[in-house]
C-alpha cells in the first residue's frame, strides 16, 4: 500500500523503474548467442583490413569485432542483473539502490565503448579506433602480468618452478610482442571512459534511433548520461555526498533516469553493431534480437554503413 501510494504521488517513478528493469533484460538472449558479421558487412570487412594492417598484434582475424560486441554483451548482462534486482525489490523488501545503480553505470561504460569504435564516419577512423583500443588492453594485460610476477615471488610455494618458468616465458613473448607493436604502430591512448560516455550519448542526440518512443528525442542524452555518471560515482567509490540530493523520493527518479540512459545507450550500441554486421542488401532478420528494433537497424545499416536496401 505504502508502495501504491507512493507511486501515484511521485508520477508514477516506480512503474517507470519496474518496466525498464523489465526492458533491460530484452537483449539477454541475443546477447548469448553472438554471431559473426555477415561475410561482406562492413564489420566483417573492417576485420579483414584490420586484420593485414596490424599482424604484430596477433589479435586474430576478428579484432573490431570482438572489441565492438564484447563490451556491449557485458553491457546487457549488467542490465539484465539490474532487472533482476529490480524485480526483488518487493519480495526482499530491499531496493538495492547502490547495486542497480552500478550496474547501470557499469553498462553505460561499456556501451559507450561500442559505440565510439563504431560509430567512426569512415573505415580508417573506425580502424584507428579498434588500434587504440587494443593496444590500450594490452598494456593492461603487461599491468596484470606484472603483478602476478610480483605474486609468484611473494608465495614460493604456491608455485612449482615449471609453473614459474612457464610464466616468465609467456611474460617475455608478451613483452616482446607489446613492444614491436607499440613501436610499428604509434597510436594515441584511447578516450578516457567519461570521454567515451560523453561522445556517445552526443552522437545517440545526433542520430535518434527509429524505434525510440521519445525517451531520447525529448530529452537530452548527453546531458542526462554525463549527470548519472557525475552521481553514480558516489555509488561506485562509496562517497556520502549524493545523499544531500536524494531526500524525499528523489532517489528513485534518479534511478530511473540511470535505467533509461544505460538502457537507451545499450540498445543503440546493439543496433549499431547489427547495422554494421548485416550483409549488404538483406533485412534484419536476427534470432533473439527483439523486434522492435528491426527499423533502427535497416535504417542505421544504409545510412551509417552504406549497406544497400533490400527489395521491398
Amino acid at each position: 500500500m505504502t508502495e501504491t501510494l507512493f507511486n501515484a504521488a511521485s508520477g508514477g517513478v516506480l512503474s517507470r523503474i519496474d518496466s525498464r528493469g523489465k526492458r533491460g533484460g530484452d537483449l539477454y538472449d541475443w546477447s548469448l548467442k553472438p554471431h559473426s558479421p555477415a561475410p561482406g558487412s562492413s564489420l566483417h570487412d573492417d576485420d579483414v583490413e584490420f586484420a593485414a594492417a596490424y599482424p604484430l598484434l596477433l589479435c586474430g582475424t576478428k579484432a573490431v569485432t570482438e572489441q565492438t560486441i564484447y563490451p556491449v554483451m557485458t553491457a546487457v548482462e549488467n542490465l539484465h542483473t539490474a532487472g533482476v534486482l529490480i524485480r526483488r525489490r518487493r519480495s526482499h523488501r530491499q531496493p538495492h539502490l547502490s547495486e542497480v545503480l552500478g550496474l547501470c553505470r557499469e553498462a553505460m561504460e561499456c556501451a559507450a565503448a561500442s559505440i565510439w569504435m563504431l560509430s567512426g564516419e569512415d573505415r580508417a577512423e573506425r580502424l584507428d579506433r579498434c588500434l587504440r583500443i587494443e593496444l590500450e588492453q594490452l598494456r593492461k594485460q603487461r599491468s596484470f602480468l606484472q603483478l602476478s610476477a610480483k605474486a609468484e615471488t611473494a608465495a614460493d610455494s604456491r608455485y612449482s618452478p615449471e609453473h614459474r618458468r612457464m610464466n616468465k616465458a609467456h611474460r617475455e613473448r608478451f613483452n616482446a610482442t607489446l613492444s614491436r607493436s607499440e613501436s610499428a604502430y604509434p597510436a594515441k591512448r584511447p578516450p578516457q571512459f567519461s570521454q567515451l560516455v560523453e561522445y556517445s550519448a552526443s552522437w545517440i542526440d545526433d542520430h535518434v534511433p527509429l524505434h525510440d518512443d521519445g525517451e531520447i528525442a525529448n530529452n537530452s542524452m548527453e546531458h542526462s548520461s554525463t549527470l548519472f555518471y557525475s552521481y553514480g560515482s558516489s555509488f561506485i567509490h562509496g562517497y556520502k555526498w549524493l545523499s544531500d540530493y536524494s531526500r524525499g523520493g528523489a532517489i528513485w527518479t534518479m534511478l530511473s533516469d540511470a535505467l533509461a540512459v544505460s538502457i537507451n545507450m545499450t540498445e543503440c550500441a546493439a543496433c549499431l553493431f547489427e547495422s554494421a554486421a548485416l550483409a549488404p542488401g538483406t533485412r534484419p532478420d536476427i534470432e533473439h534480437f527483439p523486434k522492435r528494433f528491426t527499423s533502427t537497424v535497416a535504417t542505421w545499416s544504409t545510412e551509417l554503413f552504406g549497406s544497400p536496401p533490400a527489395n521491398p
